[in-house]
């Protein structure tokens, strides 16, 4: 895995330019085009929009932002029936892409006025446990005579023999982790590991706890990980700021923090990529050094073909 992947993380409800955006990532060479899951209107529906456009591409890889396990928000057969199908019809390009959540402080306001009451802490990370361990047996069971099928009574999830048919290739799990429990739940499943907006010193920290972590699971003869063996892709989330001239640059630093606030705006300079493509090269380079093969990216302007352009100089930089 010497070369990383640059994937964009999109999101708004204007279909026509979420697809003209996807086609142009593809021909720039971008390697996956993911989407965000929300209720609320700042999104459409991931799942519809996510197949529609794997009939417009052919290579880029594709998938949610992040989708949830929680099961008042959707039938995890549901969920995994969703995904086999994409994978049919992507021709294998699907990523699944999930974890425990954001705090609740920060995710009540999505999730309440629809009535779903949003899990603490604990129990998200103990239903993303659960929550992988059924997809990853719902992908290998069959339809069919004297196949297996999937039998789970747990703390959230019951199922009483459901099957169904396997994807036509195995669908990749990228599991966001930062703290220790779900770390564990990611060395343990996932084919990609994610962290999110800390700067390089803080990944190469991270990913040594979560090299620990794996090497921990090795050693333990109770171990039945899927992923034992697996080399783990490592990724992470960051928001893009980028320009060619520096006038530019301050433009789009100020409609950001106008946008966002001042304080957040304030941690993007200090741990996103920020400046004209010669700057954001070293600092991708800094953030390879630290163990990252794969980078999520969130442009200021998901939309912004010029930027997307742009960056494409630091693409051929990086391979």
């Amino acid at each position: 895995m010497n070369k990383p992947n640059f994937c964009l993380e999109v999101w708004g409800t204007d279909y026509n330019k979420i697809k003209d955006t996807c086609i142009l990532a593809e021909k720039l060479g971008y390697d996956g085009f993911f989407y965000g899951e929300s209720l609320a209107d700042i999104d459409m529906d991931c799942w519809t929009v996510l197949s529609s456009l794997s009939a417009v591409t052919t290579k880029v890889k594709l998938g949610p932002v992040i989708t949830y396990l929680f099961p008042q928000y959707r039938s995890i057969v549901l969920l995994a029936k969703q995904a086999v199908t994409l994978q049919e019809i992507s021709n294998g390009r699907l990523e699944f892409r999930t974890g425990a959540g954001a705090t609740l402080q920060w995710a009540l306001q999505w999730w309440h006025p629809y009535g779903i009451e949003y899990p603490n802490n604990a129990e998200r990370v103990c239903i993303l446990d659960e929550g992988i361990l059924l997809l990853h047996r719902l992908w290998k069971s069959r339809d069919g005579n004297n196949e297996p099928s999937v039998h789970f009574t747990g703390n959230y999830f019951k199922l009483n023999g459901a099957s169904l048919k396997r994807p036509c290739k195995t669908i990749p799990i990228t599991i966001a982790a930062k703290k220790r429990r779900t770390m564990r739940i990611a060395a343990k499943y996932a084919d990609v590991w994610e962290s999110s907006y800390i700067t390089p010193e803080q990944f190469a920290s991270l990913n040594k706890t979560f090299e620990d972590i794996r090497s921990e699971q090795s050693n333990d003869s109770n171990n039945n990980s899927s992923t034992e063996n697996k080399t783990i892709k490592k990724s992470i989330e960051l928001d893009v700021i980028i320009a060619d001239s520096d006038s530019d640059l301050e433009y789009k630093k100020k409609i950001f923090a106008m946008e966002r606030g001042p304080g957040v705006a304030h941690q993007i300079l200090k741990h996103g990529l920020v400046g004209k493509p010669s700057k954001i090269a070293e600092r991708l380079k800094e953030y390879t050094d630290a163990g990252v093969n794969q980078f999520l990216l969130a442009f200021q302007n998901p939309f912004d073909s010029r930027a997307l352009e742009s960056f494409t100089d630091v693409l051929s930089t990086m391979r």
